[in-house]
């Protein structure tokens, strides 16, 4: 994780910063047909990571999570692009071990 300060904001934060920005929108006008919107691999991921924390939950084992990803269609390399993808903007981190996912 690579912590950025003022002007060295890099340009991936700002896209990412509006998409979320975008999404939040959405979700605030209501979706009126849910499966019109299909999210990338790693947003559909990640939310279900945060439903297997449930509410208020900081973390998730990363076999349960990985069984559970599979049993919804995910590959392996999909999942670890997403771990990847969001543990390199400090939204989650994964232990050494590769035993459990935090949500920072």
């Amino acid at each position: 994780a690579r912590l950025r300060l003022g002007a060295e904001v890099e340009k991936d934060d700002v896209s990412e910063a509006l998409r979320l920005l975008e999404a939040a929108r959405e979700s605030l006008r209501g979706d009126p047909d849910p499966a019109q919107r299909c999210p990338r691999p790693s947003e559909a991921i990640f939310g279900i990571l945060r439903e297997l924390g449930g509410p208020g939950g900081r973390s998730v084992p990363l076999p349960h999570a990985l069984a559970v990803l599979g049993a919804r269609g995910f590959t392996p390399a999909q999942v670890g692009a997403a771990l990847d993808e969001y543990e390199e903007l400090n939204v989650l981190q994964v232990n050494p071990a590769r035993t459990q996912v935090t949500f920072v």
